[in-house]
């Protein structure tokens, strides 16, 4: 299966659009919940026979103090590797793990950009940069702001740094170390 942020995919040809599909899962089902969101969206495209998912997006929206979900969607479409490419082949979807990290456009060289800190209905949420997706903040014990299920993705910047998984941005939330 293919996936593409973009409403193509290099080196192929989308010859049928398929339907929109979707996947979403709660981070009640544990820390790769987002991974798990986009493998239902995966196995929803492969229902309806197609071999890749264009126009990707996740979301992730706060349901409670405690629960955040996911939701992947995109346009299944069977695309065809174009002439002097060489297609990649499949493997059954419970045989794989997906890396979500590994379709986020990294749109962001050099020092990220700070994100803006917004309250509402008692929350505390960072917003990117630049396209404004909100992600709910918790204080771990240490005092430091942090993003429920993110990682640092720059050792070497100061702070916590994450890629906005609706835009690719790379942005620092203020308040930690």
């Amino acid at each position: 299966m293919l996936l593409s942020m973009s409403d193509n995919i290099e080196g192929y040809k989308i010859v049928e659009y398929k339907k929109i599909v979707f996947g979403s899962a709660t981070s009640g089902e544990g820390i790769g919940y987002r991974q798990s969101a986009i493998e239902k969206m995966w196995q929803n495209a492969e229902n309806v026979n197609a071999n890749a998912v264009i126009d990707l997006r996740v979301n992730i929206y706060p349901i409670n103090d405690t629960l955040q979900e996911a939701t992947a969607y995109g346009n299944a479409v069977v695309a065809l590797p174009l002439e002097g490419y060489i297609a990649t082949e499949g493997t059954s979807t419970a045989a794989r793990k997906v890396d979500i990290h590994a379709f986020i456009p990294k749109t962001s060289v050099g020092k990220s950009e700070i994100a803006t800190v917004q309250e509402a209905n008692g929350y505390k949420f960072v917003a990117c940069p630049r396209c404004g997706t909100k992600y709910k903040t918790d204080v771990d014990e240490n005092g430091e702001v942090r993003i429920k299920g993110f990682e640092d993705v720059d050792d070497d910047e100061e702070g916590l740094q994450i890629y906005c998984l609706r835009c690719g941005t790379k942005f620092t939330v203020p308040g930690t170390k």
